[in-house]
């Protein structure tokens, strides 16, 4: 669909936080439509940046569920509020405020991927397609009525940094797209079947840690593709010293040994035997230096 140029009589408040928010929220402005307000989540410098460029109110509420934030966002008389990145749940209280309700973007497919960190858990999953979702907000954690959906194919050396790449693509479109339907009052919205889908939490950053022990070469080569972005990569020890695995590949030959073991070195990097046999390590940081693994591992060793 074409960009727009002209101003659109719609008010939108936009929730933002992180890249994502940023990009979508161009994206808007750029279309033409009007954003009266920015509510943000804790220090972003990029956003603020972006605020005081289109003349754009912008609040930093840290507690966004009260009485005062409600009273707050009242005044803009918003037509919808937009949720892009944003990573504080909203409430009735505020949520049910715009007459047209309230969308959030969501990173996952739905009804399979709902909760925290859709993009890393689709990838640790081996999954080869992911979603992009935009969707009513209820009082659910992602369990609203589906406006749109779009898939985009994982492939095995995709990792979450490409996969964030793809979705920056998409997620800017669909978001016109939607509010050109709200415009037009042509929103068909789909109820999920919650039965078919899952509940995903939150990574914490020990969660990244590699066991040699209990993990196949493919669910470790998963672990590593799905954290290497802008979070912590996967990891592990050698002693006291902690690793962070950047970059694997799965081998077609079979190795086998002790789990954790360093066997062989290869032209691209070094072997570590998994629980069912070796896969290749060729890129390793360690507090964010970049090493060569063939140097720095010795055979023999086991990884912890």
């Amino acid at each position: 669909k074409p960009i727009r140029k002209t101003k659109i009589e719609m008010n939108i408040v936009y929730f933002s936080k992180g890249i994502r928010g940023i990009a979508c929220l161009e994206a808007v402005l750029q279309a033409g439509y009007t954003v009266v307000a920015v509510i943000g989540s804790g220090r972003d410098d990029e956003l603020n940046t972006v605020c005081e460029r289109n003349n754009l109110p912008l609040h930093m509420p840290e507690k966004p569920n009260t009485l005062e934030v409600a009273e707050l966002l009242k005044t803009f008389e918003a037509d919808i509020f937009v949720c892009s990145g944003y990573n504080k749940i909203l409430k009735p209280i505020i949520f049910n405020i715009p007459r047209l309700g309230t969308i959030n973007l969501h990173g996952g497919r739905l009804p399979f991927y709902r909760g925290a960190a859709p993009t890393n858990w689709q990838i640790i999953n081996g999954e080869h397609e992911g979603g992009c979702c935009i969707l009513f907000l209820d009082e659910g954690i992602d369990t609203g009525p589906i406006i749109c959906q779009e898939s985009y194919p994982i492939a095995e050396d995709d990792n979450h940094q490409s996969i964030l790449e793809k979705v920056l693509k998409i997620f800017p479109r669909l978001l016109v797209n939607v509010l050109h339907d709200f415009e037009n009052d042509n929103i068909h919205s789909v109820e999920q079947n919650l039965d078919e889908g899952c509940y995903y939490t939150r990574r914490y950053p020990e969660d990244s840690r590699i066991n040699w022990q209990a993990m196949t070469d493919v669910q470790i080569h998963n672990l590593v593709r799905g954290m290497n972005g802008p979070f912590p990569h996967a990891f592990t020890f050698r002693g006291d010293e902690k690793v962070e695995i950047d970059r694997t590949a799965l081998l077609k030959e079979g190795i086998k040994g002790i789990s954790g073991r360093v066997p062989l070195k290869r032209n691209e990097g070094v072997v570590v035997l998994c629980q069912n046999r070796g896969i290749l390590v060729k890129e390793i940081s360690i507090k964010g230096e970049q090493l060569n693994p063939r140097k720095f591992f010795n055979i023999g060793e086991i990884m912890t």
